[in-house]
């Protein structure tokens, strides 16, 4: 029923595909910029730098997440401020996190490597619908950039990178994988509680996501469990998400929902589901016409 009623909307998911992007943009962007802010400023929280070593790319940093987390907040020069971004983002992680452990959600680096993975796909994709990269070019098509041509593939791997980096929020608290290594052993799961619940949910159905099976349907469950875990657990604590500790669950909820319009890309079980189906009704159709 689930998958009738996707397939009923897709017209209307085509639609509204390119006006999600920028909302998820715009999501994205003033998450982001917020760590910037923090450098620079010490609002809305102070953040304390990583050591003398590191001061100066800690100030560049700063200076990068607020005036480039801007642009993309406004979808201004979207393409090649994200890919810049995406890079900086890519030497945080291993600069600051890697060496700490191999799993991001043990290492601190899991949001720095989910900025790195969709900053990648907006510098593929651009501002979407409702940006001033748009309303600049008026109704004249985008210009493609280097990686126009690889932005379904980019999804897929903004889709496989976001399962990821979900599935072990769930799998940590069910299976006790990832453990932190310095812990008690992990006492097993507790499902008495609706965030035993939830754990639950992303380990059964963060799966799926990651193939890239049902994604549609899958994503819509799960961005709606995340807008609950956001507004249950976080938003009471504070407005702002780097005091509330709510970063993730935001990114989660409006990233899935972008994948609700979009799919799970060409690499997904999904397509090879579709093609399968689509090559069998044509074997079927040839049999039929000449037999």
């Amino acid at each position: 029923m689930p998958l009738t009623i996707i397939h009923k909307l897709q017209p209307h998911l085509d639609l509204w595909a390119p006006r999600l992007l920028s909302i998820l943009r715009v999501i994205v962007a003033f998450l982001f910029i917020q760590h910037g802010t923090q450098k620079l400023f010490g609002f809305p929280s102070v953040a304390e730098p990583p050591g003398p070593e590191l001061a100066q790319l800690w100030l560049l940093a700063g200076v990068l997440e607020t005036c480039g987390g801007l642009a993309i907040l406004l979808g201004l020069f979207t393409r090649p401020v994200a890919f810049i971004l995406s890079g900086e983002m890519a030497v945080a992680y291993f600069l600051v996190h890697a060496r700490e452990n191999v799993w991001p959600i043990l290492n601190g680096g899991d949001l720095a490597a989910f900025y790195c993975f969709m900053f990648l796909y907006l510098a593929a994709a651009g501002g979407g619908a409702w940006s001033l990269d748009r309303l600049w070019r008026g109704d004249r098509k985008a210009p493609g950039g280097f990686l126009s041509a690889w932005e379904p593939q980019l999804l897929s791997i903004l889709r496989i990178v976001a399962a990821f980096l979900f599935l072990v929020h769930g799998t940590e608290e069910i299976l006790g994988i990832p453990w932190p290594p310095d812990a008690e052993p992990f006492p097993g799961p507790d499902l008495s509680s609706r965030v035993g619940i939830a754990h639950l949910i992303e380990t059964v159905f963060g799966p799926l996501l990651l193939v890239g099976l049902f994604t549609r349907p899958v994503a819509f469950l799960l961005s709606g469990e995340m807008a609950f875990a956001y507004f249950l657990s976080h938003a009471p604590r504070d407005f702002w998400t780097v005091i509330n500790a709510g970063e993730d669950a935001v990114f989660f909820c409006f990233v899935f929902l972008y994948f609700v319009a979009r799919g799970g890309g060409p690499w997904s079980l999904d397509k090879v589901w579709r093609r399968s189906a689509r090559w069998g009704f044509q074997k079927e159709a040839r049999a039929f016409t000449t037999g």
